[in-house]
Order: structure tokens, then C-alpha cells, then sequence
């Protein structure tokens, strides 16, 4: 997917390292890399940094012992979220940018590490979250809108959930097209 201009994030580039252990069993680091940013769709502005995903909870975090080499499942899934497992992913919003409405079968654990954000649900209802502010999002239409004149970026934990019921009808994944100013 080819990516925007984007207008310049001072933010610095998001690392990731991550830990694992030798055939003998020491703690070692698997991994040290700067994650490249990708983007939900090719006129989206916003940046997003796949961090870690695993398809199953329990996670299996011993695959560099038990199949020779780590297994980095971030690189391998066609999924936003995973459904039975967890998803780690770091958002950049340019200033006065907007994300689409939209609903994850999740629960995602959210922090504000710079900047602010507007948190909007279906219904107009309007929060926002500043710096070290956090967000427990439990499967709501939602949008999110930067609506300072600096960027903000955020970071996620998604866990895969059970589908809200309401009246007996389950609220599956939904996107809408990106929400007005």
C-alpha cells in the first residue's frame, strides 16, 4: 500500500525490541528494529506501527526454542485485530486529522504519549485525552480526531473479545467512511 505525503512528525521513529531466550535458556534480545509505518488506507495521513501480535492467549512466546528461529506473527496476518489473541500497535495523528467511525470485536487498552486526542462516539458524545491520559475502548462506534495544530501519537493493546450482544443481535466489526470535520 503506498503511502501519503504526510506533513513532518517530529516525533522520533518507534522502536521495537523485543526479548526471547537461547537454546540454553538465557534471556537474549530477538529483535532490535525500527518499525516501518503503514497506513489504513492510501489517503490516510495517519501513520500506524505494527508492534507485536499473537493469534492465541495463552501467547506462545518460545518459538525461537521450539522451532529454531523467533516467529514474528506480526509480519504474517491479514487481520486489524486478532480475535483470539492480543495486538500491539502505535498511532500517529497529523494535526487536525480524523480517523473513520468504526467498531473492533476488541478490547483495547489505549495511552495518549503525546499530544491529545479526541475520542468520539456514535452519538456525538465527545472526550479528550491529553498526555499519560488512558482509554479502555470495550467495542464502541468510535472515532478518533486531533483537533490541536501538533501531532499526538498513541499506543494500543488489543485483546480479542466476545462480540457485544445487544437484544440478541451481536455488534460485529464495522467501518464507515471517514468522519466529517
Amino acid at each position: 500500500m503506498s503511502s501519503p505525503t504526510l506533513p513532518k512528525c517530529p516525533f522520533p521513529d518507534v522502536r521495537r525490541v523485543v526479548t526471547g531466550h537461547t537454546p540454553t535458556g538465557k534471556s537474549t534480545v530477538v529483535a532490535d528494529t525500527i518499525q516501518p509505518p503503514t497506513f489504513w488506507s492510501p489517503d490516510s495521513v495517519n501513520p500506524k506501527f505494527d508492534l507485536y501480535y499473537t493469534g492465541s492467549a495463552p501467547a506462545s512466546i518460545d518459538s525461537e526454542i521450539t522451532q529454531g528461529k523467533w516467529v514474528d506473527e506480526i509480519t504474517d496476518h491479514p487481520e486489524i485485530l486478532s480475535a483470539d489473541g492480543s495486538t500491539f500497535r502505535a498511532f500517529e495523528f497529523a494535526p487536525g486529522s480524523f480517523s473513520p467511525l468504526h467498531r473492533t470485536v476488541s478490547l483495547d487498552y489505549g495511552i495518549v504519549a503525546k499530544g491529545s486526542v479526541v475520542l468520539e462516539l456514535e452519538d456525538g458524545e465527545r472526550v479528550t485525552l491529553n498526555e499519560g491520559d488512558t482509554v479502555i475502548q470495550r467495542g464502541t462506534m468510535h472515532c478518533w480526531r486531533n483537533e490541536t495544530a501538533e501531532w499526538a501519537r498513541m499506543y494500543f493493546v488489543g485483546l480479542g473479545a466476545k462480540p457485544v450482544n445487544v437484544g440478541g443481535k451481536e455488534l460485529e466489526e464495522e467501518w464507515q467512511k471517514a468522519a466529517k470535520n
